[in-house]
């Protein structure tokens, strides 16, 4: 009865003055909770709904879920449009649309997501999509391109496309500008993981053509005092995620998925890169993921089947 009559009480309260207070009478907010113990005997805190990104495509949200916290455990195994931006463990709000990750700048580097055009040579369209943007197929000079696969991650969507005889690494570069896209630039390893599984692995015909992707060097073509000349760098300028778990006594040594010994510059002008098709037959794993189109450099006109027939677009949006 005593439970009852405390029940009763704590109800005419809330209906009372419209606030809720939790260890104390005298809330400042609409919700207001206190510690129960500053000593450190208990752990205090809150604990919010914990849920895997797959878990979380399983529920309804919409307008009315507008504010809606959740810790994700884990980024969905096909991410859809609500879940896309949730790529690894976090908080994460619900704006009416899509889960927004609560990014903090205390302890992650962040890495960026937006394409710089004084790097690229151009302005990425705002609004073009794979979906909307990337035709099915198109020609590029004598080579027929077929789109095979499209994606969404991170807020970004991809296409790949095969085709059916070489193209230059500046053909596939100026197809992807027509498209309102980019060649794709990876700046996270689930980035590159998603791609790859979704875009690449699923399709036989990435077994024997390898695609380019948005990474070349850049020269000045100036004195030696500029170094290096040139650099390899991402054409978006965008700076990648770096983890410093690989250590290095000379230097940081960061992941990548370049093949054993690449790139190495082969006869002296490689300097652009692709990504292998899968019967080169060599692999790499790292962090429990294993990629099997690994990253290699060759010059921007090879006509190798291996390396050079087809590419990877991302678009802003």
């Amino acid at each position: 009865m005593k439970h009852l009559f405390t029940t009763a009480a704590i109800l005419f309260s809330i209906t009372a003055s419209a606030q809720v207070g939790i260890n104390t009478t005298t809330p400042k907010a609409t919700l207001e909770i206190k510690a129960k113990t500053t000593d450190g005997s208990k752990p205090e805190g809150i604990i919010v709904p914990r849920l895997t990104a797959d878990q979380i495509q399983l529920g309804t949200y919409g307008t009315n879920q507008i504010g809606t916290l959740i810790y994700a455990l884990a980024a969905a195994s096909a991410p859809n449009t609500f879940t896309a931006e949730i790529t690894e463990p976090g908080f994460y709000y619900f704006n009416g649309t899509k889960w927004k990750k609560i990014n903090s700048s205390g302890s992650t580097i962040s890495y960026t997501t937006i394409a710089d055009p004084n790097i690229l040579g151009y302005a990425p369209s705002t609004t073009a999509t794979a979906s909307v943007d990337a035709p099915a197929t198109l020609t590029i000079g004598s080579a027929t391109a077929t789109r095979k696969g499209i994606g969404t991650f991170g807020g970004h969507t991809y296409a790949s496309y095969s085709t059916n005889a070489a193209v230059t690494w500046y053909q596939a570069y100026n197809a992807a500008k027509n498209m309102g896209g980019y060649l794709a630039a990876f700046t996270s390893d689930a980035e590159w993981q998603y791609v790859e599984t979704n875009l690449l692995t699923a399709y036989s015909i990435f077994d024997t053509n390898g695609a380019w992707i948005g990474m070349a060097k850049f020269s000045w073509f100036a004195g030696t005092a500029i170094s290096p000349d040139p650099e390899f760098k991402w054409i978006t300028g965008e700076q990648p995620y770096h983890d410093y778990s690989a250590g290095g006594t000379s230097a940081v040594r960061k992941s990548n998925w370049f093949a054993s010994g690449e790139p190495n510059n082969t006869g002296g002008n490689e300097g652009f890169i692709q990504v292998m098709s899968k019967n080169t037959a060599v692999s790499k794993t790292y962090n429990g993921y294993t990629s099997t189109h690994l990253w290699n450099d060759v010059i921007a006109n090879s006509t190798n089947q291996t390396y050079t027939w087809g590419f990877i677009v991302e678009f802003q949006q």
